[in-house]
């Protein structure tokens, strides 16, 4: 075996000896340098925890970043405020929001039975009284009796003119009682409560005292009144005043002499001289559309129902029922107008006064009479057809 060849094979593993001596080599040295100490320019301070900043401010103790703080070589460094790692775990996480506040203790209710409520309701419940005893002095006294009137047909004393006549007034004289307990400090549940009540009671009164006449306890009348009562306090109760309103009026109408024949006036009679609307008022319901009513709203649209010739034995062949639709004058919106004011007791008092009364001869219409179904106005209900 020649020297050449001996060195051409052997040359091939003395080189990778030298490679792996010298990478030996390299990585004892990079192991001495990983041991070897940190060089820095500054003095090193204790080891600090890491912190981080809060999304809230001045939420946590004021903190400081590590790394800016050590960056710095004097006192305070950058100061932010932050909060550790801890503190997130103790509170909860920086995100949540405080807890909210308490809520308020409602305030405890107001003494119902106040001077002035006291008053008002006495004042009330008298006229009840009044009223009961209206028909035992009228038509004198008999034993206790129930007497089934019906409604609105047309075989009944009336022709539904007392049930609407108790609707009106109940409406009238709840709407007066709930704006008078919230004038005298009451709140709006305690106002509408006890002004149903008391006109209930004005209402049973009033039957008591039917109960003993000719006339008996109806539990058609309570019926109207309690429905009457609620439609009147939830007019007031929503602020509805503005849109929708119950009026009762008069006709100034006599029956005439041909028509009454041998009759005699009998239960009921009264009735034929009234007249009861339910209203809708054109200013609060063009402004509630978002519209402008400009004149409209000195005007209001009414529906209107009354009857002729009932109360009368034996019943009169002619009477009759009409229903008809109004154009009339809206009085409280004129007195709004020319600025009454509604906080003064004689401006409440001309605002309550229109609001129940329909004047005369201040509307015009047209009526359709049930009995021979024809249409009249617009002067229907001042003639006797």
């Amino acid at each position: 075996m020649t020297q050449g060849k001996i060195r051409g094979g052997a040359a091939p593993v003395t080189m990778r000896l030298r490679r792996a001596v010298l990478l030996a080599a390299t990585v004892a040295a990079g192991a001495a340098a990983a041991r070897a100490e940190e060089f820095r320019l500054f003095p090193q301070e204790a080891a600090r925890p890491r912190f981080y900043t809060s999304s809230v401010w001045g939420t946590g103790p004021e903190r400081r970043l590590l790394d800016l703080d050590g960056s710095y070589p004097w006192d305070g460094g950058a100061a932010f405020p932050i909060q550790s790692d801890d503190t997130e775990a103790s509170s909860g996480g920086s995100d949540e929001p405080p807890p909210p506040p308490p809520p308020e203790q409602p305030s405890p209710p107001k003494k119902l039975f106040t001077k002035g409520t006291t008053l008002w309701t006495v004042a009330a419940l008298l006229g009840g009284v009044g009223q009961g005893i209206g028909a035992p002095i009228k038509y004198g006294t008999q034993s206790w009796h129930f007497t089934d009137e019906g409604y609105f047909g047309y075989d009944t004393y009336a022709g539904g003119a007392d049930k609407a006549s108790h609707f009106v007034i109940s409406s009238g004289v709840s709407r007066l009682l709930f704006e008078a307990y919230k004038a005298q400090g009451l709140t709006v549940d305690q106002s509408f409560n006890l002004s149903l009540a008391v006109t209930l009671i004005d209402g049973i009164l009033v039957e008591t005292g039917d109960a003993v006449t000719v006339y008996g306890w109806s539990w058609q009348d309570l019926t109207a009144d309690f429905l009457g009562a609620t439609a009147g306090l939830f007019i007031h109760r929503y602020g509805l005043r503005d849109l929708i309103g119950l009026r009762v009026g008069s006709t100034f109408n006599d029956i005439p002499a041909w028509a009454v024949g041998s009759s005699q006036e009998s239960l009921g009679s009264s009735y034929n001289d009234e007249i009861f609307t339910a209203d809708l008022r054109l200013g609060g319901l063009i402004t509630r559309l978002h519209g402008k009513p400009g004149i409209a709203r000195f005007f209001l649209t009414s529906f209107v129902y009354y009857t002729r010739g009932f109360g009368y034995q034996p019943p009169l062949p002619s009477r009759y029922q009409e229903c008809g639709v109004e154009l009339g004058i809206d009085f409280p919106a004129i007195l709004k107008a020319v600025n009454v004011p509604e906080d003064k007791w004689w401006g409440q008092g001309l605002y309550a006064f229109f609001s129940f009364f329909r004047i005369p001869f201040t509307q015009i219409g047209v009526y359709y009479n049930f009995k021979n179904k024809k249409w009249y106005g617009p002067s229907a209900p001042y003639h006797y057809y």
